[in-house]
């Protein structure tokens, strides 16, 4: 009987006891510019050398598009996959995502994770910019205050000072409930102003 030669070939020998093929990624690149290669080598083999075989690339950084770039070979990846191979964490969660396999339950957890944060960062934010608008209100407020305050202590000295008639005492009051009427409209702008709109 003659032995399959394909299956003899895919079979060599192992390089160590207990080895296992393993589809995972290999890091390139430079200290701030990575970039990672889906390689099949040896589990015990060291992470960026002795590779069997190069499936794809995975650019994670942006480039100038917004775009993260993902290179597969599908047909090799079908390949390894139909004989055994094991497949890393990453890697399967880079095939969930494409729509390869299904997506990983690692992912989902991580994305939940990520708008937990991103929601807790814009509720904070919020609270930040209504305290600013409301101390910004509050010291409008105290200017204007001060300022009506001043007025009045000069209009009722000048009116200490000059001769006493009942036309001076009536000009005076209606410029104190003009003054009141003002700051009143200038307290509700402020507090309309403070509301936040997103």
């Amino acid at each position: 009987m003659i032995p399959d030669l394909k299956k003899f070939a895919y079979r060599k020998m192992k390089p160590y006891p207990g080895a296992k093929l393993v589809v995972r990624m290999a890091r390139y690149g430079c200290t701030n510019r990575p970039f990672y290669q889906i390689v099949v080598t040896w589990n015990r083999y060291p992470r960026d050398r002795k590779i069997k075989e190069q499936l794809g690339f995975y650019d994670r950084l942006p480039n100038l598009t917004g775009e993260q770039v993902l290179g597969l070979n599908l047909d090799r990846i079908r390949h390894h996959f139909k004989h055994g191979t094991e497949f890393t964490r990453p890697v399967l969660q880079l095939l969930g995502i494409v729509g390869y396999f299904p997506i990983h339950p690692y992912t989902l957890v991580e994305a939940k994770r990520i708008t937990r944060r991103r929601e807790e960062l814009e509720q904070k934010l919020k609270e930040k910019y209504l305290e600013e608008k409301e101390e910004e209100t509050d010291k409008i407020v105290q200017d204007e205050s001060d300022q009506s305050g001043e007025e009045v202590k000069s209009e009722s000295v000048d009116i200490d000072h000059s001769p006493s008639t009942d036309n001076q005492t009536k000009t005076v009051k209606s410029d104190v409930t003009n003054l009141e009427e003002a700051l009143s409209e200038s307290i509700t702008i402020a507090k309309k102003a403070s509301v936040l709109k997103i």
